[in-house]
């Protein structure tokens, strides 16, 4: 490594950290640059999402939409067929054809084209934390949970959201058996009895982890979910449908006027016999371009 090499700093090496590295490493010259991706786990690609090791935990949308490069779509799937990852997993393919391969499936997808990137030392991976990062001059300094430091010429930030808290209202009664504050904890899910009642605080997706977990131990008491607000996360179209909507034309650069700009064409397509489903693809699609017309204050 010379002197004048840039040293690029990834903090987090979950999906959105193992990207940002692969894409460097194979969009940059070779040797251009020593990309560091700073991840306490064992193994890159996974993060919190994809490194839960409970079969009932499935990604959430089909393996034909999900990808590590963008317009291959049919990546990780051609991928699933070439590893025979799915072999025997009877559940992982539903009714209408769609695969649902378990969510530690595509953590090795990622991971396997970190591989030979990590072999041929282009990217390293530096087992730890990041406690904090100090400006020094043109470049930066991270200091590391284990008490070394690190410094970079970059520093991409990729870290997942913070454990889950506990409500306020819940506080007195933090550190109870039955108690679970961490939704990932198997371990104490896995000690819930069979025919124990359960309140699951929250309506999105970690919720549908937890009774996917607790329907795999073969639990059959009552279990409540609350939410503030009543939702329950919607369900994927009935029929595929190409995207709807065109939101990198004259961007826009307030999030509530994206917001307003985004429920205007669900009712459009509503009115043109559409469902919501392909106006969120479009969404998801042209995330990139709709984030980087938002400035600094509304992307915050």
């Amino acid at each position: 490594m010379s002197a004048s090499e840039p040293i690029i700093a990834i903090v987090g090496g979950g999906f959105s950290g193992a990207a940002t590295a692969f894409h460097l490493a194979r969009l940059l010259p070779a040797s251009a640059s020593d990309i560091v991706v700073v991840e306490p786990r064992e193994r890159l690609g996974y993060g919190l999402a994809y490194s839960t090791t409970d079969p009932s935990h499935r990604i959430n949308v089909p393996a034909s939409r999900m990808t590590l490069i963008s317009g291959q779509d049919s990546h990780f799937a051609d991928w699933l067929q070439q590893s025979s990852a799915i072999v025997g997993d009877v559940e992982a393919i539903a009714a209408n054809g769609a695969i649902y391969p378990q969510r530690r499936v595509f953590g090795g997808y990622v991971e396997s084209h970190l591989q030979p990137f990590l072999l041929s030392k282009t990217i390293r991976h530096v087992r730890s934390a990041v406690a904090s990062v100090e400006r020094t001059g043109e470049g930066y300094r991270l200091i590391l949970a284990d008490g070394g430091t690190l410094a970079a010429d970059a520093v991409v930030i990729a870290t997942t959201h913070p454990p889950p808290a506990l409500p306020m209202p819940l506080k007195s009664v933090a550190g109870t058996a039955g108690l679970v504050a961490n939704p990932y904890d198997l371990e104490r899910l896995e000690a819930i009895g069979r025919d124990d009642r359960v309140l699951v605080v929250g309506t999105g997706l970690t919720s549908a982890d937890v009774i996917a977990t607790l329907d795999r131990k073969g639990h059959r008491g009552h279990i409540v979910a609350l939410s503030r607000h009543g939702y329950r996360s919607r369900s994927h179209a009935s029929t595929p449908a190409d995207p709807v909507g065109d939101f990198t034309t004259l961007p826009s650069r307030s999030a509530t006027a994206l917001f307003k700009r985004i429920r205007a064409t669900i009712l459009d397509a509503k009115r043109q016999g559409e469902d919501w489903h392909p106006v969120l693809d479009a969404v998801r699609r042209q995330g990139q371009a709709i984030w980087q017309a938002l400035p600094l204050a509304e992307q915050r």
